[in-house]
């Protein structure tokens, strides 16, 4: 049997004038991604399994959301119609519950859905059905329940590609979930810059969202799975021109979601481990801070693998969570 839990949402008003018929969007701020947990072909694969007591420990640590990444994909059959593995459903809910259950917000997405990206034509319709079995599972959660459509869209699923499938995507989740928030990002890897690319169809619960990595020669130096990363070691940030760049990116960003009248979320950024401590420290507070002086919620990647805060065997956060929650 599932147990729903009644948890309230407190909503805030954008201010911006609405030109979706916006008048309010949930307080997704304050947030954590649980990364590679999820979004791994089999959960524990890339290192860890989510614990009941993360959800915990990051509520305890003044977060108010976490995202949760979940590659669907590898869970659901190949062919029509395309069923999800309940096994995996079941689990999904486990950790969602979890996280409900410590008053947080929860977003799950459609993430490393990789065929999207390289075969769009062929796996579109098992996309849409995807969400039509997801938004019927958890239809009768409360609010504080959020669904992100995609993951940064990109390569042959071009914006215009994206444009097209975004009304389709709402479509499948509509009917089962009228009133639920959704998080919609732009093409080209939820850049700010495809922002003005992003075509949102008339809806008065969708949250905007882009990712900011930038400068990603920084961000991912010395990550593994960037193709010559190795080369970038010893960059650093932290100049007047690197806070003018921030600043610059995010109020075009936001200027774009005032145009829209469209609340607007940040929903990864972060700087990966081989950086040096300095950089990582004055970035994560330099883009939490501009994010807030923006008025746009955010969301910090990630918990406890290479960008990092936490530390899932002792269960302590290193000084990065000074730089995300003030309290």
């Amino acid at each position: 049997m599932r147990v729903y839990f009644a948890v309230f949402l407190l909503a805030i008003t954008v201010c911006a004038a609405p030109v979706l018929g916006q008048t309010s969007a949930p307080p997704l701020d304050r947030c954590i991604n649980l990364g590679n947990m999820l979004e791994a072909a089999n959960e524990g694969d890339w290192g860890l399994r989510v614990q009941d007591y993360f959800l915990s420990d990051i509520a305890e640590a003044g977060f108010q959301t976490v995202r949760i990444p979940i590659k669907w994909s590898a869970h659901a059959e190949d062919d029509a119609p395309y069923a999800i593995d309940p096994t995996f459903m079941s689990r999904i809910e486990t950790v969602v519950g979890w996280a409900l259950a410590q008053d947080l917000q929860v977003i799950i997405n459609v993430h490393h859905y990789d065929e999207m990206a390289t075969d769009p034509a062929n796996h579109e319709e098992r996309l849409i059905a995807l969400w039509t079995q997801i938004a019927e599972y958890f239809a009768d959660y409360p609010s504080t329940l959020v669904f992100e459509l995609l993951n940064e869209p990109n390569s042959a699923l071009t914006p215009e590609r994206w444009n097209a499938l975004i009304p389709r995507l709402i479509d499948a989740v509509r009917p089962s979930n009228p009133d639920r928030w959704l998080v919609i990002g732009g093409g080209n890897w939820n850049g700010y810059w495809s922002l003005p690319e992003l075509e949102l169809p008339e809806d008065d619960h969708i949250v905007a969202t882009f990712h900011y990595y930038d400068p990603f020669e920084v961000t991912h130096q010395g990550a593994e799975w960037v193709n010559g990363s190795g080369a970038w070691l010893g960059r650093m940030w932290g100049t007047r021109a690197d806070y003018r760049a921030l600043e610059e990116a995010f109020a075009t960003a936001q200027a774009w979601a005032d145009e829209q009248g469209i609340a607007l979320f940040l929903g990864e950024f972060g700087m990966y481990h081989a950086a040096d401590w300095t950089s990582r420290m004055l970035y994560t507070q330099a883009v939490r801070e501009t994010a807030e002086m923006n008025g746009f919620g955010w969301c910090y990647w990630e918990l406890a693998a290479g960008f990092g805060i936490y530390d899932a065997n002792t269960r302590q956060y290193n000084d990065l969570l000074s730089a995300l929650i003030v309290r």
